[in-house]
């Protein structure tokens, strides 16, 4: 058994959104395995801290000296083998590590830099300063756990970390809330008509994500199927997503559901007919959605020739690649998997057999142990 130091300082653990969902389920699988994980996060996580095994602290407020007292104080206590932090600059894991001794390990799950400046329509990264003192401080680092081999390939190439310290561990998602569902039961409880098709998207609305896609190519399906677009989730580009659908005349076959309870997701991937992540190839990583997408055993449209790591989908037989700047492409392969409902439910069974064989949380959980020395 190992114990376990969880920084998630940035990370409040009551909101819906990928990183609060990411850190809950490893620590309550760390904990499944018989590991003990004591967190510090931002806030939240009340309903986490149950049990003999996960102890939650909140550093809300604190500043990065606050923080590194808050930490060094739970590390001087409980005595964990490990430091683990989330964070591409884990400047507080370090120094509690260098106070007390205990190795750090330190989880990268996105890059910044690059999504704050897609958000803001510019191109970029980190200034040369800021890559120097990340470099200074992941180098300090026992090992370094990435979810994609394309972060992987960044911190080996503009971090220079080598290779021997970089793991690539993909995200999880759980096989009891994301499982498949009766499509008409779906739509009944949602109120959603049983002879539409249905084109779905579930997650934050953020430029990257592709949804600017899945519009501009509706209206191509839909000279073929009566289709509509479903989209559940908010976020910072939902106005100008709103505005492209007006302005594409499609309104009246888009509906922007908003953001739902996390346990109400699953039910609205159900009513989902084929399942959208075409995302441009802007920014690498571990999209959560694919995973819960083919855990639901719902067929699956994505990127081909991005640094997602959406090969598991054509692993797992559970959709089809297209290239993400042919229309023409997404519409086809899209139509053609409207067309054949036994096509659908084949790739739906295929998709929930890969996840449960290789997605689960208590996979990732294990592999995360094994890179800690467990």
């Amino acid at each position: 058994m190992m114990r376990f130091l969880f920084l998630a300082l940035d990370v409040d653990l009551d909101r819906l959104a990928g990183d609060a969902i990411h850190v809950r389920a490893l620590v309550r699988n760390l904990a499944a395995l018989g590991h003990a994980v004591d967190v510090l996060a931002e806030s939240g996580g009340n309903d986490l801290g149950v049990g003999e095994r996960i102890r939650i602290e909140r550093a809300a407020g604190e500043g990065t000296r606050r923080q590194v007292t808050h930490a060094l104080r739970i590390a001087q206590d409980v005595r964990p083998e490990v430091i683990y932090e989330r964070r591409l600059t884990p400047k507080v894991g370090l120094a509690v590590s260098r106070l007390s001794n205990i190795p750090l390990l330190v989880e990268v799950n996105g890059l910044p830099d690059e999504e704050r400046a897609i958000q803001e329509g510019r191109t970029g990264g980190p200034s040369p300063l800021r890559r120097w003192a990340r470099r200074r401080i992941l180098r300090r680092a026992r090992s370094i756990v990435t979810v994609s081999e394309g972060i992987r390939r960044t911190l080996r190439d503009v971090y220079r970390i080598e290779d021997s310290r970089l793991h690539v561990i993909p995200n999880g998602v759980d096989l009891e809330r994301f499982r498949p569902m009766d499509q008409g039961a779906a739509r009944n409880q949602l109120g959603i008509s049983a002879s539409v098709k249905i084109l779905g998207f579930a997650g934050r609305l953020t430029p990257w994500q592709g949804v600017d896609v899945l519009l501009r190519a509706l209206p191509l399906v839909r000279r073929e199927h009566d289709a509509v677009a479903l989209i559940v989730g908010d976020g910072p580009d939902r106005s100008r997503l709103e505005a492209m659908a007006a302005s594409l005349g499609i309104q009246d076959h888009v509906r922007f559901v908003g953001a739902v309870p996390h346990s109400l997701v699953p039910t609205y991937i159900g009513a989902f007919d084929v399942a959208f992540s075409v995302k441009p190839p802007l920014i690498p990583g571990s999209p959560l959605k694919v995973r819960e997408y083919i855990a639901c055993g719902r067929p699956v449209v994505a990127s081909a020739g991005t640094e997602y790591d959406f090969h598991i989908v054509e692993e797992a037989g559970a959709g089809v690649l297209v290239d993400p700047g042919s229309l023409e492409s997404i519409a086809d392969a899209t139509a053609s998997l409207l067309a054949d409902a036994g096509r659908r439910a084949e790739m739906g069974r295929r998709g929930r057999d890969y996840a449960e064989r290789y997605c689960s949380w208590t996979v990732t959980a294990r592999r995360v142990v094994e890179v800690c020395g467990g």
